[in-house]
């Protein structure tokens, strides 16, 4: 037995770094790993971690390892002797911040084909790790951040979905708690939820104000009890997250993701019970809360759900995010309107994809988007009124 839980975080971009950050300055004695490509620059990833931690009185355990996810054999030798209680994937090669730094007319355009048509970029680091994650014969817990609302049931059809995921529901949870408690006029520590939605509804309802017509189910409790949405209604929830409560959003933003990511982190390295928001748990489309456990996950459903409701809710959810449906086989498939705006601004067609063709589609995807970007910004910016709806965004973080 090891006297400390081992942590290997792959990737030392905006997420991964400020995991990293968190994990460090959090009094517990992780053996902390960070897997770079560029070993050079996590090193120095590293050391802005290590620094950070010790003016606050910490001293972090960390080591950075040399790891390429796309070398599936020398990414499976790695994993085999490290060994990891727990990885980490904060990869993507489609960080969602890019598309904002386009022009804002091509931003707001190409941000109505929604989150989910760039699906392909987000599968092909995460599906290498689980194949090496695999071939190493590990029984490490994986959390992944690439999207795992979609990808982590994708991936469940080759028997390769990581434990569980992080970020976007899980994003909405503090913030409805917070309006929660200051409508009712009671103590923060007396509201709980239990918040069932796919990535579009944390994406917009915090920013609107509304689900814009999403499917989602929330129970709000004070004190152990529900409270009834006569008594407080959801519209005036969501009003009052997006009104007295707006937060900072964009790449700022994410320090709310990376504290889900570190409160889903720490419940499993510290071997406790506890419920957290996450998406993509047990190879599901969506999200959900997840009561993590020593004996393992399972979905925590409040009386009156079920959990072939609580997935039918996720399944038209994701419908809203471009995603039509995510298939037995893994095959995902997309909106006719949304694979019709990449088809459109990219000459990106691609109305569903198979797992097997996702390096294919994400080299494609990457080029295409490449060009538009190039186009839009010699150009100014284009019209941002030809098509209605929302989305994500390119940068390999390794």
């Amino acid at each position: 037995m090891r006297d400390h839980t081992t942590i290997l975080i792959i990737g030392h971009g905006v997420l991964g770094g400020a995991v990293l950050d968190f994990l460090s300055q959090s009094s517990r004695p992780y053996d902390l790993h960070l897997g770079a490509k560029d070993v050079e620059k996590g090193t120095l990833r590293a050391n802005l971690a290590r620094c950070t931690a010790v003016n606050l009185g910490h001293h972090p355990a960390i080591k950075v390892v040399p790891m390429d996810l796309m070398n599936v054999e020398a990414t499976a030798e790695r994993l085999a002797a490290l060994d990891p209680d727990i990885i980490f994937n904060a990869t993507t090669l489609h960080s969602w911040w890019v598309i904002t730094q386009l022009p804002p007319h091509a931003y707001q355009q190409i941000d109505q084909a929604r989150g989910g048509v760039w699906t392909p970029m987000h599968l092909v680091l995460v599906r290498r790790l689980m194949r090496a994650v695999r071939e190493a014969g590990l029984e490490s817990v994986v959390v992944n951040a690439s999207y795992p609302d979609v990808t982590n049931g994708a991936l469940a059809a080759e028997g390769l979905s990581p434990t569980i995921g992080i970020g976007n529901i899980a994003n909405s949870v503090p913030v409805i708690r917070l309006a929660a408690a200051h409508l009712l006029g009671c103590d923060l520590r007396a509201i709980d939820v239990r918040l069932f939605a796919q990535h579009y509804f944390g994406y917009r309802m915090p920013s609107t104000g509304s689900a814009n017509g999403a499917p989602y189910h929330l129970s709000v409790y004070r004190d152990g009890q529900r409270i009834s949405p006569e008594e407080l209604s959801h519209d005036k929830i969501f009003a009052t997250v997006a009104g007295h409560f707006r937060r900072v959003r964009g790449i700022a933003g994410q320090a709310v993701t990376a504290s889900s990511a570190t409160a889903v982190l720490r419940t499993l390295a510290d071997n406790v019970e506890g419920v957290v928001h996450a998406p993509g748990p047990l190879g599901l489309v969506g999200g959900y809360p997840a009561r993590i456990a020593p004996t393992g996950i399972s979905i925590d459903l409040p009386e009156g759900l079920s959990l072939e409701d609580a997935v039918e809710i996720n399944r038209q959810c994701q419908r809203y995010d471009g995603i039509d449906e995510v298939e037995s086989d893994g095959t995902v498939r997309f909106t006719k309107e949304s694979a019709g705006i990449m088809r459109e601004l990219l000459g990106y067609d691609c109305e569903a994809m198979a797992l097997g063709e996702c390096e294919e589609r994400a080299e494609e995807l990457a080029a295409k988007f490449a060009e538009y970007r190039d186009r839009v910004e010699q150009s100014g910016g284009v019209r941002a009124d030809r098509f209605r709806g929302t989305s994500a965004a390119s940068s390999l973080r390794s």
